[in-house]
């Protein structure tokens, strides 16, 4: 739009002062004709905006002056205020700074774009709470963040997927939260590895935490971004599997686990693609107890062949069942 073209352009000429039309077009892509003509439009708009001809010359604006404009396109205004009132911040130290600043930020955007804002916030909302259960925060979080911010070691105890519980020394990159689940990314040296290595840790998982005072150097190259995109694809593509389970599927259950789970089980279901009738398929869980969870929601549309010991439990848990609801 050529509103949000004049934007750019009065923004690129007060952060960068004089500026040939050629560099201009090169930087809004667009022909040194449409650069002199969005002059004009500017000029006409009570910018004060000229050019100097001859070597050295340039378009410029007058010295001292400066606009009132934060950069926003309207769009961008609008994506600002739906971000403005965020439902899980999540540590109690950011929260109240993170609403300010974005007060501020919204408070800073032309009167036109506030309008614009203002719809935006009374349309649409962002809740990262899942249904049915509470945020799953953190007592470390605070202290994680302080630890993140400045480069400081953890020791931590961590209940490890097996159940089993571990100690881990481990030099603290980033925090992440997704949906309304938080980690911790973080780097830790095996026994006999020369070159730590880049682990993923559930807050939740954390039973104790305890702050070292030793400082790391971080890896310069290291990149949040690409780094967790790369992690969560690798995740879900063999997500962990601490226990297997050889069952026969209904239709029906192989329709619940796909619509419960998703991707959790989907490179094994889909697999046995949609004819009616029951099929065979191994499926991989965390644990045993999870293992539970998810096959007794089945009913009677699993049949579990081994282990003998799983099938045990759930018999025997479905008498209880049935005991109790008599």
């Amino acid at each position: 739009m050529r509103a949000e073209r004049l934007i750019s352009l009065l923004m690129a000429l007060q952060r960068s002062g004089r500026q040939t039309a050629g560099e201009l077009a090169n930087r809004l892509d667009v022909s040194m004709r449409t650069i002199f003509r969005d002059i004009d439009a500017l000029s006409a708009m009570g910018v004060p905006v000229y050019s100097e001809p001859g070597r050295g010359g340039g378009i410029r604006l007058i010295e001292g002056y400066t606009s009132d404009l934060t950069g926003l396109s309207s769009g961008e205004a609008e994506a600002l205020a739906l971000i403005a009132s965020p439902a899980s911040i999540g540590t109690s130290e950011l929260a109240t700074p993170t609403r300010t600043a974005l007060d501020k930020l919204a408070a800073a955007v032309p009167s036109m774009h506030q309008l614009r804002a203002q719809h935006a916030r009374g349309r649409m909302l962002f809740d990262t709470k899942a249904w049915f259960r509470a945020s799953v925060a953190s007592p470390f979080l605070d202290e994680i963040r302080a630890c993140v911010w400045n480069d400081e070691c953890l020791d931590i105890v961590y209940q490890r997927g097996d159940g089993t519980l571990a100690e881990y020394e481990v030099q603290p990159y980033a925090l992440v939260v997704k949906v309304d689940t938080w980690y911790l990314v973080g780097q830790r040296r095996k026994p006999g590895q020369s070159k730590p290595e880049l682990r993923v840790y559930r807050l939740s998982r954390m039973q104790s935490l305890k702050r070292t005072a030793r400082t790391f150097q971080r890896d310069p190259d290291f990149d949040l971004h690409k780094f967790w995109h790369g992690w969560c694809e690798r995740f879900e593509k063999n997500p962990p599997h601490n226990f297997s389970v050889d069952i026969v599927l209904s239709t029906r259950g192989r329709k619940h686990l796909l619509e419960t789970y998703g991707n959790w089980f989907r490179a094994r279901l889909e697999p046995l693609g949609d004819k009616p009738g029951k099929k065979a398929v191994t499926l991989d869980f965390d644990h045993e107890d999870a293992a539970m969870r998810v096959l007794f929601q089945l009913g009677d549309d699993v049949d579990i062949v081994k282990p003998r010991a799983l099938r045990r439990r759930l018999g025997a848990l479905a008498a209880r069942v049935l005991v109790a609801t008599k």
